[in-house]
């Protein structure tokens, strides 16, 4: 590969992740109604993820957004600890770019990867609504599936306490 095809790559992949991060924001935005949830700058080795102002019971989430060619889903979901800790967060997740599936509908980006550790998911089920709990059935993820798996409308559900997704539109 040459140099300039290099550089049109990592040009392609920073775009697809801004395009990926700014579709997730605005995601939960609507989802959770809540326009405060905003795209995050870097901030190198202090990092603190890539979405903010997202609570769960008071705390702040910490959200990693990855759109990469395969789901290296050890890396990311240590990034997302890592990060986690930098903002003191004792939820950790990556929404990642799920394969073959578009942004460019609530429903195709309700269907991208939402990941976590097994031990955060069961802490954040067991503070949910039983009727949600029973609902969202999380997937083993990883080799020595340590990870839970579910899509990324049922992690806003999850955040959002089982109440539909969605700015209410009574008036």
């Amino acid at each position: 590969m040459s140099s300039k095809q290099r550089k049109r790559s990592r040009k392609t992949a920073k775009g697809n992740g801004t395009r990926m991060e700014t579709a997730v924001e605005s995601y939960l935005q609507w989802a959770l109604d809540d326009l405060r949830i905003q795209r995050l700058r870097l901030r190198g080795r202090k990092d603190i993820g890539d979405i903010g102002n997202v609570f769960f019971h008071g705390r702040p989430v910490c959200i990693e957004v990855k759109w990469t060619q395969t789901m290296d889903a050890p890396a990311h979901m240590r990034e997302a600890i890592r990060e986690a800790g930098n903002m003191d967060s004792p939820y950790p997740w990556v929404i990642q770019k799920k394969a073959g599936v578009g942004l460019t509908s609530i429903n195709k980006l309700g269907q991208q990867h939402a990941y976590t550790t097994t031990e955060v998911m069961d802490a954040m089920l067991r503070l949910s609504p039983s009727a949600l709990r029973t609902r969202i059935k999380p997937e083993p993820l990883g080799r020595k599936k340590t990870m839970r798996l579910i899509t990324l409308q049922e992690f806003a559900l999850m955040l959002n306490s089982g109440l539909p997704l969605g700015p209410d539109t009574e008036e």
